[in-house]
């Protein structure tokens, strides 16, 4: 005759084992929430959210005749501009290894910096050129639809730091 230690006579260990696996399967549930919830944030991170990435999210609350036009001109000017992204980018990274080269030469890393600023005011204003262009091709109902849409995102493009000091005196 064998007798069962531990309160498993009663049936209390395998009541044990059904909790375990219960919590077990809870977290692991939990665990799967919170990881789909992250990759949700990195796609919507990623491509824009609704509707997509830039102005190209307003091109599709357009009617499908206007999409096509303002689609179309902003893509030629998202591809006209992109080589000039790519200088300011060889430009940064120009002026990063001139940074930490030792001896520091100041005058140098400036004239490296410079470059950055040259190369960022090119596509600001090739960006600013674009912009002008397209808005051109706008109906008054669309540029006013650009303006509400551009305010509606003003506060994620800027964050809270936009106003950051102000009235703190």
């Amino acid at each position: 005759m064998t007798t069962q230690s531990g309160g498993e006579a009663d049936g209390s260990g395998a009541g044990r084992a059904r909790w375990f696996k219960i919590l077990l399967v809870g977290s692991l549930a939990l665990n799967l929430l919170f990881i789909g919830g992250l990759a949700k944030a990195a796609w919507h991170h990623r491509h824009g959210g609704p509707g997509g990435p830039g102005l190209m999210g307003f091109v599709r609350d357009l009617p499908p005749d206007r999409r096509k036009l303002i689609g179309d001109a902003l893509k030629a000017a998202r591809e006209a501009v992109e080589p000039m992204r790519a200088t300011v980018r060889e430009r940064w990274s120009e002026a990063n290894t001139v940074l930490v080269e030792e001896p520091f030469d100041k005058a140098k890393y400036k004239a490296a910096m410079d470059r950055v600023t040259e190369a960022e005011g090119q596509l600001k204003n090739a960006i600013t050129a674009a912009m002008s262009e397209t808005a051109a091709k706008m109906s008054p109902d669309e540029r006013r639809a650009l303006q509400a849409w551009r305010d509606k995102r003003k506060k994620h493009s800027f964050g809270k730091h936009r106003n950051k000091g102000e009235g703190d005196e």
